[in-house]
């Protein structure tokens, strides 16, 4: 493979330096994910074995299109690099290592809603009123403290909250997302035999969307890397978004100083947008002072004006896109080429009603998730309450779910006797039934739960049994029971029942997968934390309506940008928060470049919030855009092209 012909100038040089440490400015659209595809294979081509590789990313699903694409380099479907995500080798390590630091090795992985849940039980523990913090920023708060690696926290109810909160996790013998960072870090700082057989294992490293990085996560790449230093990193700090979640914008210049001397390339050819977009684009970010300069350009042309909409309120905002949308799938357009874009999620309210209105096919990037319903989280939680019995939280959600008895009293005094004789709340519901503790009336309650258990536990470890074990559970609880006693409504617990059995058959399709070395419900359970949060698919042809920050790594062929107006882009708590718009602007040009051919961005003159009527100012940003390459959209023109919004109306409502 001729790979000088193959790639530009700047990616060849990005591939060829693989010794020695290798910073990747790449800008939006410039084939970042090709560089570091090839740059794996061109490694490989030098006589460096695949398995002495290891490539991070940030989601699974760039990590399995990466993947994907060295296979087909190499032309071989076995023994290639490990790809993959910083938390996908956090657990790794964790599954390897965990007992070195006191765990058991079957712990349990807890996403938001678990965490959130143990949160709520530890303020009642502390006696603290429930009402004084808003439980998901309070979880947020320990995710910055986690993810920026802070010894220190000045906030003494904070502090103790926090530790509260850790000793908690690992008495259940569970991990949180932060801790497949945290725990793999201070495993590797406190055992340097182990840190010396991980930076063996893996002799050359690179790092996908590098800006997104958190200090923790930069911490952990720099452990596996600091000794041979053939590290490249690829990212764009034109591209750093993520502060509000713990992305630091010091690890640029703290791998310039960590791994002096440094190899800089920067990738600025454009194969994504047309060239007004990138005008457009280069023009608003050029206004930012910490950056790495660059100008990204192209060879496709310059193609059409950006699209320019000052609406009368929110309403005739989603009539513009409506109107757009019909004028452009007449031109060829199909829905899936479509991308609306916001701030802030509760934006896509009026365009969610027009399109509804309109029997326009759409999706809300963001919505509840598979994994979410409440449904598929009670039999999760019973699947991990039967393989990890230390699993309190999993406990409390199944305890008397179905109703069977157990009520608030009784568990509040197993948990009392727990806390006293510090053991598990599983063990004390076992004594409590041998001992008939409880008296007559609650223990055969108890003892039916036990046996219940018990009886699932024996089954769920045999080979290649869960999804059968899984089936019996339900039907053995009586989960349809269930929902007829509280929804009623018989077309919702038909969906709800449908779920399970979706979940019942991809457990069936996991232990089926002749690629699934040894299926066991402890990595079928793992296998689903890391999934929890997956990209969406865009397979349907449906508009794709999301954040600006859910919108990153994508792109349409038509973007409209919506709310471009002062105090939303740039939002206003951001600005007062951080004493300037940087990453605002920043957010504003990751919009921007999303757009293949067509940019539109719009805004309403008024909003209406509680009955009272607010006026809006275009955004400032909007003026950093060259006169030259932007028009605004003439509204008669749009409404007679369109025949009218009424006749569109009709036009859809017969179809």
């Amino acid at each position: 493979m001729d790979l000088k012909n193959l790639l530009n100038k700047e990616q060849y040089l990005s591939i060829a330096k693989i010794n020695g440490a290798s910073l990747i400015l790449a800008g939006a659209g410039s084939g970042k994910t090709r560089v570091i595809t090839h740059k794996i294979y061109y490694i490989i081509q030098q006589g460096i074995a695949a398995d002495k590789i290891l490539a991070l990313t940030f989601t699974n699903k760039a990590a399995k299109e990466m993947q994907h694409r060295v296979m087909d380099l190499l032309k071989t479907k076995k023994h290639g690099p490990l790809v993959t995500t910083f938390h996908s080798l956090g657990l790794k390590i964790l599954k390897e290592q965990i007992t070195k630091i006191g765990y058991k090795d079957k712990f349990s992985i807890y996403d938001d809603k678990d965490c959130q849940k143990l949160l709520k039980d530890i303020l009642q523990e502390l006696k603290i009123p429930e009402d004084k913090y808003d439980i998901y920023s309070l979880g947020f708060k320990i995710s910055l403290i986690k993810m920026n690696l802070q010894d220190k926290i000045v906030d003494q109810e904070l502090k103790q909250i926090y530790l509260k909160y850790q000793e908690h996790l690992k008495f259940y013998n569970a991990v949180d997302f932060d801790d497949l960072i945290k725990l793999p870090i201070e495993i590797l700082k406190t055992h340097p035999e182990i840190l010396e057989k991980y930076q063996k294992k893996w002799k050359y490293i690179l790092v996908d969307e590098y800006q997104d990085t958190s200090l923790m996560q930069y911490e952990l790449m720099k452990l596996l890397a600091i000794n041979h230093k053939n590290i490249s990193v690829v990212g764009d700090d034109d591209q750093s978004i993520y502060s509000w979640r713990g992305a630091n914008s010091l690890n640029i210049s703290n791998f310039e100083k960590d791994f002096y001397p440094v190899y800089e390339v920067r990738l600025e050819q454009n194969y994504r947008s047309t060239g007004n977009i990138l005008k457009a684009a280069n023009s608003i970010i050029k206004f930012n002072s910490n950056r790495k300069s660059k100008n990204l350009w192209t060879n496709i042309s310059d193609g059409d004006k950006i699209g320019y909409y000052e609406a009368k309120d929110e309403e005739d905002e989603a009539n513009f896109i409506l109107t757009m949308v019909e004028r452009l799938k007449n031109l060829g357009y199909k829905y899936k080429d479509f991308g609306i874009l916001f701030r802030m999620n509760s934006q896509s309210r009026p365009f969610e009603e027009k399109f509804r209105e309109c029997n326009i096919p759409y999706k809300v990037v963001g919505a509840m998730r598979f994994f979410e319903r409440p449904e598929i989280r009670d039999i999760i939680s019973y699947i991990r309450f039967l393989a990890n019995t230390d699993d309190e939280v999993a406990l409390h959600r199944i305890i008397n779910n179905p109703k069977r008895g157990i009520g608030v009293t009784t568990i509040h005094s197993m948990m009392e006797f727990s806390k006293e004789n510090n053991c598990s709340l599983y063990l004390t519901i076992k004594n409590f039934v041998s001992s008939g503790f409880l008296g007559n009336k609650i223990t055969p309650y108890l003892e039916d739960f036990y046996k219940l258990i018990e009886k699932y536990r024996e089954l769920i470890f045999k080979p290649k049994n869960i999804s059968r074990t899984v089936q019996l559970l339900v039907e053995e609880i009586d989960y349809k029971g269930k929902l007829i006693s509280e929804i009623k409504d018989l077309k919702r617990i038909g969906h709800r029942m449908n779920n399970i059995n979706q979940l019942i058959q991809s457990i069936s399709r996991y232990e089926k997968n002749p690629d699934n070395f040894d299926p066991n419900v402890y990595d079928y359970l793992q296998r689903v934390s890391m999934s929890t949060r997956e990209e969406e698919k865009f397979d349907d042809n449906e508009i794709s309506m999301m954040s600006i920050h859910s919108a990153k790594g994508l792109e349409f062929k038509v973007i409209f940008v919506v709310g471009v107006e002062d105090g939303l882009i740039p939002h206003f708590k951001t600005v007062e928060e951080t004493g300037n718009q940087e990453e605002e602007r920043r957010l504003f040009y990751v919009a921007v470049t999303r757009a293949r051919e067509k940019l539109f961005l719009t805004y309403p003159k008024i909003r209406v919030k509680f009955n009272d009527i607010i006026n809006k100012q275009k955004s400032a940003f909007i003026d950093e855009i060259p006169s030259d390459i932007i028009e605004g959209v003439n509204t008669e023109e749009k409404f007679a092209e369109a025949n009218t919004l009424q006749t569109l109306l009709q036009k859809w409502n017969n179809n």
